[in-house]
């Protein structure tokens, strides 16, 4: 990633929203970047089969609404100019997701920041709408912000397939934190399909024991090499190798280490649209006990 230069990060002013600003606040001291505050307004299409009276009264109480925010966006502007940073606001109508990932093809942004929860609730934002669409659709790197900022990131914990995807995923993490934090690395592994038959068959038969061995060997090679290739990152790496699913053992590790920050490609070997639909991505953000970036590669 390098330094970043722009972050555009959601703000619809609720609670969730104010963390995810808090956090590219902090990101943003670090890179010195510009700021971006985008924040989608409800559409306030008519209603059908409503009286003169009440519309007159929705459309008062929608300008009223209207002022507050406004008021409130540049509250936030001049908070983020006071701590040295430039920054600027970009207010629409549409749905959030839509805005967010417009705004950021608009402005060339490395890294759009969102907040848990939203005005829906947090299983309806991350799970239906505005989180899911931000990183289906975005091209940069989209950081999900939960829980409070406690200052820098101190433990990242990166879910690894040895992909180019996930060498970037370890890159872009280090460009997050702070030089020597240490960066900790997960594998997910599990024997090939059909393995399962070698214990029906019976070790005599079959020795299952080779398949794992060699599975084992091979990921254990990938993660020195995976290591080596880190040194000049300036963080210290460790690769852990763990058998089982991908999101239970990426969503275990971050809550046994107590992890801050889970980071995980938005493609491996199968590409990024059956990955993102197909579950790690989403799932980790579902499950994680922590904030999640996840970085997109290459198209």
């Amino acid at each position: 990633m390098g330094a970043i230069t722009t972050i555009l990060v959601g703000c619809d002013l609720s609670e969730g929203s104010d963390g995810a600003v808090e956090r590219a606040l902090q990101i943003a001291e670090q890179h010195r970047a510009h700021m971006v505050l985008v924040h989608a307004q409800a559409d306030d299409a008519p209603m059908e089969h409503v009286d003169v009276e009440m519309l007159k009264q929705i459309g008062e109480v929608s300008a009223a609404v209207r002022v507050e925010e406004a008021r409130q966006l540049a509250d936030k502007l001049t908070l983020i100019q006071s701590r040295g940073l430039t920054a600027d606001v970009i207010s629409r109508i549409g749905p959030p997701g839509e805005v967010l990932t417009a705004a950021a093809n608009e402005r060339k942004a490395e890294l759009i920041v969102v907040g848990t929860h939203g005005r829906t609730g947090i299983s309806r934002f991350l799970i239906g709408s505005q989180a899911t669409e931000v990183i289906r659709h975005a091209t940069c790197d989209v950081l999900v912000c939960r829980g409070p900022v406690r200052g820098p990131f101190a433990k990242p914990l990166v879910a690894t397939d040895f992909s180019p995807a996930a060498v970037m995923a370890l890159e872009h993490t280090a460009a997050l934190c702070p030089p020597g934090v240490p960066i900790e690395l997960v594998h997910a592994w599990q024997l090939p399909a059909g393995s399962w038959g070698a214990t029906l068959l019976g070790q005599a038969r079959f020795p299952w024991s080779t398949v794992r061995d060699a599975v084992l060997s091979s990921a254990k090679a990938q993660a020195d090499k995976t290591v080596k290739a880190a040194a000049s990152l300036g963080n210290p790496v460790h690769v852990e190798l763990v058998q089982g699913p991908a999101t239970q053992v990426i969503t275990a590790a971050a809550e046994r280490g107590g992890h801050d920050l889970i980071v995980v490609g938005a493609h491996g070997h199968r590409g990024v649209r059956r990955l993102l639909l197909g579950s790690v991505a989403e799932n980790t953000i579902r499950h994680a006990p922590c904030t999640v970036l996840v970085v997109h590669g290459h198209a």
